[in-house]
């Protein structure tokens, strides 16, 4: 969870983007009898934007620094310097961290969680699509129309990836579906619009993936053994004041202050 929700931000390297809720079980002689854990507020943002001298979630970058692995030559990967999503910053490089090797670690991680190497292939595959999809530029046909250009290649990896038709993909990111009691309108999105759905489309895909880790920590941390007693552990990001705040930090900072008084 570390690598898919810790980034570097301008106060600290590792900082943990989401909160959590952890209960941890015990038996009658006060034994650790298994674990359950809640997760909410993922900063979904930092996906799609990061903030000067910040990064995206590490394990982007872990992928990007380990794109000459022969396994990930169908990901068609890059630097993160070659991607909208993880190079806004400016800071792609954190001093003393490995990226490599810490993708290492973190498929060790996804092992002893009982993650195959064919789950492992395809969660890698969704965040290469993702890194993709942030690529895809839109050209304004007037001021409440746009498209993408035909055989658009970020557009085409993405597609391949996740397993969709190039056409109806092109066609949908520029236009939205109405529908009324009696009637279905197709209108057409402008240049900002489409951009606006591109990067929504892309905070939910992540999320998701983020949530599916999560069911499956919880998997490895349960137990056949009757729980006599818990002690729950709240673990809420820090208060932080940048200098452009992300929705799930204004809720953040919110949630603290009630907390202190």
């Amino acid at each position: 969870l570390e690598a898919f929700g810790n980034a570097k931000t301008t106060r600290n390297d590792n900082s943990s983007r989401f909160g959590k809720y952890i209960e941890i079980g015990f038996d009658k002689r006060y034994r650790i009898v298994g674990a359950h854990m809640r997760t909410y507020l993922l900063e979904k943002s930092r996906v799609v934007f990061q903030a000067e001298e910040e990064r995206n979630y590490h394990v982007f970058y872990q992928l990007c620094a380990s794109a000459s692995l022969p396994e990930f030559n169908i990901l068609k990967q890059g630097s993160a310097n070659s991607f909208h999503y993880t190079k806004q910053g400016g800071s792609p490089v954190i001093d003393g961290v490995d990226d490599a090797k810490e993708l290492r670690n973190t498929r060790r991680a996804c092992a002893l969680l009982g993650i195959g190497d064919q789950y492992q292939l395809g969660i890698f595959r969704i965040l290469a699509s993702i890194l993709h999809f942030g690529n895809v530029e839109f050209k304004s046909r007037d001021a409440d129309s746009c498209l993408i250009s035909p055989k658009h290649e970020p557009l085409i990896i993405f597609c391949d990836l996740m397993g969709v038709e190039y056409e109806e993909m092109s066609h949908w990111l520029c236009h939205r579906k109405l529908v009324t009691a009696t009637e279905t309108f197709i209108k057409p999105l402008n240049r900002l619009q489409a951009t606006n759905a591109r990067d929504a489309l892309s905070k939910h895909i992540y999320a998701n993936l983020f949530n599916w880790i999560v069911c499956h920590v919880n998997k490895a941390l349960l137990s056949s053994a009757k729980q006599n007693s818990f002690i729950g552990v709240l673990d809420i990001y820090g208060f932080e004041t940048f200098e452009i705040n992300s929705f799930e930090q204004f809720c953040i900072n919110y949630a603290n202050e009630k907390l202190q008084q």
